[in-house]
């Protein structure tokens, strides 16, 4: 994982603009850091949209874009994980609210498409199931993350050892068919 660690002068630099000119559009380091955020979370809705829209949208197909998002943003669960944090007080209420509404949108017009390729099941299912695979991940990112994990190495505990991408692909399928499975109406 590359470090999200950095200085705002050093992203001024980079950009060739001035400090100052970047605290015109942002107000602190960890709003850049939820602008970088928000545009990898845009890029996973949009992949997920994209699984969705292909003929015989499965499990499995969700599952894959997931990983080949990570593959592509290994990152993102660090970033996340910061940005939760800056929430609580880093990022000023109107970024923070737009943040919130914005991924509130685009969880809801994912859940209902859900909804939309399962026709038996219950309204609010479809969201429930994102909100559900969601924590997943990052729980799952965790353990493998795990600096317990990292201090053994190879040595580490058999319980702490975990093939990410495998155990993902396989918890992500499982949740999502029963999730199908559970969200249908009885009528259905």
């Amino acid at each position: 994982h590359r470090s999200t660690a950095f200085a705002v002068e050093e992203i001024a630099r980079r950009a060739g603009l001035a400090k100052g000119t970047v605290y015109l559009y942002f107000g602190s380091r960890e709003e850049i850091l939820l602008a970088v955020h928000d545009a990898q979370l845009a890029t996973l809705f949009a992949d997920l949209e994209a699984a969705l829209a292909r003929p015989r949208a499965d499990a499995g197909r969700v599952a894959r874009a997931v990983l080949a998002f990570l593959r592509r943003h290994p990152e993102f669960f660090r970033l996340a994980t910061i940005c939760h944090g800056a929430l609580e007080g880093s990022v000023s209420a109107p970024v923070a609210c737009a943040h919130r509404d914005a991924v509130a949108a685009r969880l809801a017009a994912l859940g209902a498409r859900i909804e939309a390729l399962h026709p038996g099941m219950r309204g609010g299912a479809g969201l429930a199931l994102l909100k559900n695979c969601y924590a997943l991940m990052l729980g799952l990112w965790q353990i493998a993350a795990s600096p317990l994990r990292l201090a053994g190495g190879a040595d580490a505990p058999a319980a702490l050892r975990i093939d990410f991408e495998a155990q993902l692909a396989a918890a992500l399928t499982d949740l999502w068919n029963a999730a199908i499975r559970r969200g249908r109406r009885p009528d259905a």
